[in-house]
Order: structure tokens, then C-alpha cells, then sequence
């Protein structure tokens, strides 16, 4: 190690200090220790792979350009795990790998040579776009989820042979960290496997793109088709889209046929999707559909220290059990209440108390849920029945628009308890009665007919899912 570069980094420490907190530098940035050096490449030794996520996530910029104002030079930094490297590091060096890519590098004492396959380049080169935070080690497995995560591994394991796995689920359950976890997998596993993670909504703006400019019709194509595994989060988003779902059927088709491995996420089962076309709808259930549910107590616990004990928080069971008792909802909800419990007694010193917990579990539990009115359910509704929401409130009576009317007011008046008169209003100032008679109908409909019955369910999921 060229020792002006320790005077460097004793330098870089003490600008670092200043700019993160004291319990982010004590934890993250000072037991880091520079081990390689090569011109404009350092490679810090940090305790645990742990410690090199987080730096990599929230301080790897800070760190770089700090050592750009002391020595005007851009280095690349690398990271080593000190729980990764041998007793005897020396004898894990790779001779030829010294000789060849790293042969002006001086080797610390216990230092390792990185692997000369960079991963994350290759991810970045790829076009998948994950965090390596998600993983099948990090992600805790309950009784919602079991058969979804055994399912995404096997998956990883033997791309082709579920072929495609349909994740579905509400928000915040685990959907996207299963997907990103099989993308991580696959090319830490095989780094030539060729790889695409995007959103339902990404895709959709590229395909627009491509549309607007014919020479990118080929390049669009060649960067969906050509892949080993394809990864679509939220792919409800194309339902409705004709020229989306027309181009998604041909690559589906295209990778189905090549024995390519395909991975859909999605808010609703195929069957719900309103406005999927029935070839979409088919071969998205042709493979296998796994659903989420919402943890139960047992999970939510496990998930929040779990979290804890990532983020090294400090944090009694009592107080775990007492935010796991409350918030059931999804994991974006527990994390939230943790996080922000954590910021409060980093920030002020205070103790937490009972009712600085239910308050704050308040406080999120309020932020994050939308009060059911007259006018989401019209929106949802309307949306589900593929018309406007003002044909709901107008005076037209075809049966297209008096029938979704009827179901809208009955839901008004089943899952949001308004009354009549209010209902009415709402809906263009119709008279009570008039709300009466189509609430009455529905509800003889629902109970006498099945198939009206398994319609308004439906509604009432999406409701669940939007409220």
C-alpha cells in the first residue's frame, strides 16, 4: 500500500466525518480499509457483504468525490468482504490473475484480488436493472408466500422449465423482490446468461418510442427477444393497449417458442385483468400462477427483525410485537414504521413511548390508505366496466351503463354504509327510491346468480387493492 495514499484516506476520514452522521460514519465509513491500490483503483476490506451493500447504496458517491477534491483523481472503488477472505489470503491469490489484470497492484496483508468476472457490470450491461439488495437469502418466507418463493427459485434454478411464472399479489408483498431475486440469481449463477428486468410501464414507453421512430423498431425487439430470461413487473399495464398487447404477444410467443424463460408480475390473476386480450390472458396461465397474500403475524414479526437486523437497529421485541400487532397490511407499511421510529430516536434522543408508536403507526396506517367514497368506487367501477365515470352520473339508461350505475350504488351502499339520499346525490341528484330499487336488484342478483356474484367480488378485490 503506497503510503501516501493512507495520508490520503486519514484525510478523506475526516472530511467524511463531517458530512454523515456520527452513528454512519462509525458504523459504515471508518472500519472500512483500503487494501488495493493500482494508480486510480482501491479496494476497501469492510467487515461483511452487508456493510458493502449499504456503502455501495448510500455512500459510495460521497466517498469517490471526496477523493477527487484531495487528489484531483477519479478512482474506481471496489470492495472485498472481510468474512469472505481466507485465513491464509495470500494462498487464495490467484497467480495468474496477479500477473495479468492486477500485475502493478501491491497486495495488502490478508488482501484477495477481486474476481476478474465483474457481476455488476455485467448486470448494468445487461440491461438488468435490480438491486442486489433482493436476494432469496433476505426474503422471509411465512405461510403467505412459501410456495411463490419455492416456486421463483426453482424457477432461477431451471430457467424453461415454468415457463411463465406469474406472480400476483397486492402492493408491497414481495412480488418484485422474488422477480429481482431471480434476475440476481441467474447471473451470479451464469453471468453470460442474458437478462431483461423492466416495468410494465418501461416497456410501454420503449415500445412508443420505437414507434415514433421506425429505425428503433429493430433494437426494440432485438432487446426483448434476444434474452435468456425476461423479467415484466406490473404487466397489467398493458392490458387495454392494443399495439402494446400485440407486440407482447409476439415476444411472449417468441421467447415461449425458443424455450426462453419468461417472469410476469401483477397486481390481479390473469382472469382479472380487465381488458387483457383472452391469447394474453390464456398463456399467461398457461405456466404456473402464484399468488401472495398478506402476512400473517408470525411473518410480520420475522420480516421486521429481519430489517432490523439489516439496518442495525436496536429494537426490543416488545415494540416489534406491538407494530407487527397493529400494521398488517403489507411490508412497505411495517418498514415504514420501523424506519420512522428509528429517524425519531436518531434524531432527538428520546425514548419511545407508547403512544409516540401508536401514533406514528397512525400516522402511516392514514398516509397510506384512501378513504372509500362514492367516488373511488364510481372510478373503479367505471374502470372495471371500461367507461367514463360522468356515464355513471348521467342520464343515459342503456343497459352498458344502467347495469355498471346499479352495481356502483349498491357498492355504496354494501362496502361504504352511505345512505340513500346521499347516494343519490352523488349520482347526478337521483331520488332515494331510485338508489332503493337498484340497490334492491343488485343485491337479489348477487345472491340468486352466480355469475353477478363472482362479478361484484371481483369489484370488491379491486376495491380492497385500491382503498
Amino acid at each position: 500500500m503506497e503510503e501516501n495514499f493512507i495520508n490520503i484516506w486519514e484525510k478523506a476520514l475526516e472530511a467524511l466525518k463531517d458530512e454523515t452522521s456520527q452513528i454512519a460514519y462509525k458504523t459504515y465509513i471508518e472500519v472500512m480499509v483500503p487494501r488495493l491500490i493500482d494508480k486510480n483503483t482501491v479496494c476497501f476490506l469492510a467487515p461483511s457483504g452487508y456493510h458493502i451493500e449499504i456503502c455501495k447504496k448510500r455512500y459510495l458517491d460521497l466517498i469517490q468525490n471526496t477523493l477527487k477534491i484531495l487528489t484531483s483523481v477519479d478512482y474506481k472503488i471496489t470492495f472485498e468482504a472481510k468474512d469472505a477472505i481466507p485465513e491464509n489470503g495470500e494462498e487464495a491469490l490467484d497467480e495468474e490473475i496477479v500477473k495479468g489484470q492486477y500485475a502493478n497492484v501491491e497486495v495488502g496483508e490478508n488482501a484477495k484480488i477481486i474476481p476478474s468476472v465483474d457481476v455488476k457490470r455485467i448486470k448494468e450491461e445487461a440491461g438488468l436493472n435490480v438491486s442486489t439488495v433482493y436476494s432469496f437469502d433476505n426474503f422471509v418466507i411465512g405461510s403467505n408466500n412459501r410456495f411463490a418463493q419455492a416456486t421463483a427459485y426453482s424457477v432461477s434454478q431451471n430457467l424453461g422449465m415454468t415457463n411463465p411464472l406469474y406472480i400476483y399479489g397486492g402492493v408491497g408483498l414481495g412480488k418484485t423482490h422474488l422477480m429481482q431475486a431471480i434476475g440476481n440469481a441467474v447471473i451470479d449463477q451464469d453471468p453470460s446468461k442474458k437478462v431483461i428486468y423492466c416495468t410494465g410501464e418501461l416497456f410501454v414507453n420503449e415500445l412508443i418510442k420505437a414507434m415514433l421512430n421506425p429505425n428503433m423498431n429493430d433494437s426494440f425487439k432485438k432487446k426483448f427477444r434476444n434474452v435468456d430470461l425476461l423479467l415484466i413487473d406490473d404487466v397489467q399495464i398493458i392490458a387495454g393497449k392494443d399495439k402494446c398487447q400485440e407486440e407482447f404477444f409476439h415476444t411472449f410467443n417468441s421467447l415461449f417458442e425458443s424455450g426462453k424463460q419468461i417472469v410476469l408480475t401483477s397486481e390481479k390473476s390473469p382472469k382479472e385483468i380487465n381488458g387483457l386480450e383472452d391469447r394474453l390472458r390464456t398463456r399467461f396461465s398457461m405456466g404456473v400462477s402464484v399468488d401472495i397474500q398478506t402476512p400473517d403475524y408470525e411473518t410480520r414479526v420475522a420480516i421486521l427483525k429481519k430489517k432490523a437486523e439489516e439496518e442495525r437497529y436496536l429494537i426490543d421485541d416488545e415494540l416489534i410485537e406491538r407494530i407487527a400487532t397493529r400494521v398488517k397490511s403489507n411490508v412497505r407499511e411495517l418498514e415504514g414504521v420501523l424506519k420512522k421510529l428509528v429517524a425519531y430516536t436518531k434524531f432527538t434522543n428520546n425514548p419511545l413511548t407508547d403512544d409516540l408508536v401508536d401514533n406514528t403507526i397512525e400516522s402511516i396506517l392514514v398516509k397510506n390508505t384512501k378513504i372509500l367514497t362514492s367516488t373511488l368506487i364510481m372510478q373503479v367501477v367505471a374502470k372495471f366496466f371500461n367507461i367514463k365515470v360522468t356515464d355513471l352520473t348521467s342520464d343515459k339508461r342503456s343497459n352498458t351503463i344502467a347495469f355498471p350505475r346499479q352495481i356502483a350504488m349498491y357498492l355504496c351502499r354494501e362496502v361504504a354504509d352511505m345512505s340513500f339520499p346521499a347516494i343519490g346525490k352523488d349520482f347526478g341528484g337521483r331520488d332515494h327510491s331510485t338508489v332503493l330499487h337498484a340497490y334492491s336488484k343488485i343485491k337479489d342478483e348477487y345472491d340468486n346468480n352466480a355469475d353477478t356474484k363472482d362479478l361484484i367480488d371481483d369489484i370488491k378485490k379491486a376495491l380492497e387493492r385500491e382503498s
